[in-house]
């Protein structure tokens, strides 16, 4: 994911108010994903995302863990698009295979065929990008693909294959840099598009002006101050996984127009 902003040092209010660092981590999400889900420009509650599915039930980024998350009526799936050594995207957080597969080495070292003959800690199978996308769409649910390839070909990829599954209107790319966000406004801007920006500090309205319409925050910058200042600038505003369900209920109360989640058994009860 991508697109946590804090204040700098320096100045405090100033930062808060027109300043935000854009940090290498999490997102920025565009207003089409509120069109998705209400048909309207105005939320009526918080979006719901499993990060990686649900994944303290079962093992992260397979299906097991994102049919669970659908049970609890997530409204979106989030997962990490990753490039085989033969040039096909599977949901991998990480470069590497160690820390949840039997593996062990780079995914980019390893044929789709070799990836699909290891197993997770618990004897899961690793899905395609492919076929987590092809899952959504029959359940009916978005999915947010956080990107982790750095090139745009690959992203150009990524965007053909959510297109050819007929997912184009139900998913948002994550990209990480500015040259990423402007591809996807220019080449696919019916597309939600989020973007993660390290340095320098920008003003809010230069990230609307690139094309984003949701800032990612941490869960503690989530006060209802920032999210009035974001929401008077036009964005939206996430955060990173909340996992407290007094902490959801607080950043719901306050306007937080999305709601990250390891959890999202806990979401039910904030459903309307």
């Amino acid at each position: 994911m991508a697109g946590y902003f804090r204040p700098s040092a320096k100045n405090h209010e100033q930062s808060l108010g027109e300043k935000i660092e854009v940090m290498n981590w999490r997102w920025v999400l565009t207003l089409g994903v509120i069109m998705l889900f209400t048909g309207k420009g105005v939320l009526a509650e918080p979006i719901y995302i499993a990060h990686r599915g649900a994944n303290r039930e079962a093992d992260e980024n397979t299906i097991k863990a994102f049919a669970i998350a659908i049970q609890y009526q997530v409204d979106y799936i989030e997962t990490d698009p990753r490039l085989t050594k033969d040039g096909i995207f599977i949901a991998m957080h990480d470069p590497t295979l160690e820390r949840t597969t039997n593996g062990k080495g780079k995914v980019k070292k390893f044929t789709l065929a070799e990836i699909k003959s290891l197993r997770t800690k618990n004897g899961e199978e690793i899905p395609t990008i492919e076929e987590v996308l092809l899952f959504a769409k029959d359940k009916g649910i978005g999915v947010y693909l956080d990107t982790k390839e750095k090139t745009i070909p690959a992203l150009k990829q990524l965007v053909e294959l959510a297109i050819r599954c007929g997912m184009s209107e139900r998913v948002i790319i994550g990209v990480w840099n500015k040259s990423h966000l402007e591809w996807m406004h220019k080449n696919h801007p019916e597309i939600i598009t989020g973007i993660s920006w390290p340095w320098p500090p920008m003003s809010l309205n230069t990230i609307k002006a690139m094309g984003a319409d949701w800032i990612g925050t941490l869960p503690s910058l989530a006060t209802p101050q920032n999210i009035k200042r974001a929401h008077q600038s036009g964005l939206k505003m996430i955060t990173l996984e909340i996992n407290d369900p007094k902490i959801i209920e607080k950043k719901i109360e306050y306007g937080l127009d999305a709601i990250l989640t390891d959890h999202p058994k806990i979401l039910k009860a904030f459903k309307n």
